[in-house]
């Protein structure tokens, strides 16, 4: 067997992908590299486009078969299935695609979807782990002397001047199971309550996601785990272990949603450009282009949002209710359309995830259809989350000397250089009544 990995220029360059992600694969890589070399086997690392990949190898090794997970990724990557599938079949190649979580692929009713969950989630046995990888000998050399590309290779310095690269979770399989050890033995007590803050979140959250979306752990391993944590703390009667009980179990309820948003987009593709719901596929937004540069950069005016856009470009991660508010923002404050602001804001989020983010998108901007319209308002999201606006004055600097009640009270006062809000926010999303 063969691991390989191609670091592919044209999905690079995609609007939706960023050196973040790139640095997560890095990472990802170097760490599995020295998991095989401990099995006597090595991970063939390439840049290039994967069709010519793959007959370059296919010339100096004439392999049979092709194993790897189905992917349900955006539109490119598709495409790029499809041509691989075409040369498969030309070069009578075999291509298994082995499923990694609950999305069924060609899922004819929604009803025949939970058994297949039961089964590839909860009942399947875990395969150990080999001790052992055979490398093919034609290309053993050329593997142990391969550098991984660095995000360098693809971006020019500006693309990632605002990323703080030490400040980004690391992605790694090994880092994944310490991640997941620690939340579910230290800092998963306060995941109940703790998650809605921006100040809280960051700790109290599960921090899994990134390693969900990059496949450094899996689905099935992180409800297991999350099970038998449950049956430990289930027979304690003290006030620690029902507030475990209580927020594994929020936690665990939160996991069944991962698959049945990525779903979605297996089911339904064109999602990434249209509507779930058709009936809104004639909305108009007005798109204004200083109006989405100044949300994606943080320069609202609007202190919470601008401090949550300048924590995401800088490391990447921000809680649910905090993303929820962004969106909601930018469709009912700025009159950005979600389709405007699915490239940025997946360029900033180290767990993007295409699926969860489109369907993500759709749901807060009311077009799915079937879920209640939420317009957060940007000033009590202040004062339920960030009373003391410590998260704030961290991500805003023209506001780290200003009292609490100075920038709660944005909208009506002058905050040194930092600038007034670029909309009246009442007026503009009381448009869409």
């Amino acid at each position: 067997m063969l691991p390989v990995f191609v670091f592919e220029p044209d999905l690079i360059s995609l609007a939706d992908y960023s050196a973040m992600h790139v640095n997560a694969w890095q990472q990802t890589l170097q760490d599995l590299r020295s998991r095989l070399l401990r099995m006597g086997s090595n991970v063939y690392v390439v840049s290039g486009e994967v069709l010519q990949v793959f007959s370059a190898l296919h010339n100096k090794t004439g392999f049979e078969l092709i194993v790897s997970h189905e992917e349900t990724g955006n539109d490119w990557t598709f495409k790029r299935d499809q041509l691989v599938t075409l040369w498969s079949q030309q070069h009578n190649v075999n291509w298994i695609e082995t499923h990694q979580n609950g999305v069924v692929r060609r899922l004819k009713s929604r009803d025949d979807r939970q058994p297949i969950i039961q089964q590839r989630l909860f009942d399947a046995p875990v395969v150990a782990t080999p001790t052992e990888i055979p490398l093919p000998d034609p290309v053993h050399t050329v593997c142990s002397t391969q550098a991984i590309p660095h995000y360098q290779q693809f971006f020019q310095p500006e693309d990632y001047a605002n990323i703080r690269f030490e400040a980004l979770q690391v992605v790694s399989e090994t880092q994944a199971h310490q991640d997941l050890q620690a939340f579910l033995t230290q800092r998963g007590i306060a995941y109940s309550g703790g998650i809605s803050s921006p100040n809280t979140a960051f700790e109290a959250g599960s921090r899994l996601s990134p390693h969900l979306a990059w496949g450094t752990i899996s689905l099935p391993t992180v409800f297991n785990a999350t099970y038998d944590a449950q049956l430990r703390h289930h027979a304690g009667a003290d006030s620690d272990s029902k507030q475990w009980g209580k927020s594994l179990r929020a936690f665990s309820s939160r996991l069944h949603w991962h698959d049945h948003f990525i779903q979605r987009l297996e089911s339904e593709p064109s999602m990434e450009y249209r509507p779930i719901n058709p009936a809104y596929t004639g909305l108009v937004y007005e798109d204004n282009p200083e109006k989405l540069n100044a949300w994606t950069f943080g320069y609202t005016g609007f202190p919470l949002i601008d401090a949550c856009m300048r924590c995401l470009q800088a490391t990447g991660f921000m809680n649910f209710r905090m993303r929820a508010m962004i969106v909601s923002f930018a469709i009912y404050g700025l009159h950005l359309s979600w389709r405007i602001i699915h490239p940025p804001l997946a360029k900033i989020f180290l767990d993007y995830e295409p699926g969860i983010h489109l369907s993500q998108l759709q749901m807060q901007a009311g077009v799915v259809g079937i879920n209640t319209i939420r317009v957060y308002s940007p000033t009590k999201q202040i004062i339920d989350q960030d009373p003391d606006c410590v998260f704030i004055k961290r991500w805003i600097s023209e506001l780290s000397t200003f009292h609490s009640s100075d920038i709660i009270a944005y909208e009506m006062a002058t905050l040194g250089s930092y600038p007034r809000p670029i909309v009246d926010f009442k007026t503009e999303t009381a448009r869409w009544k």
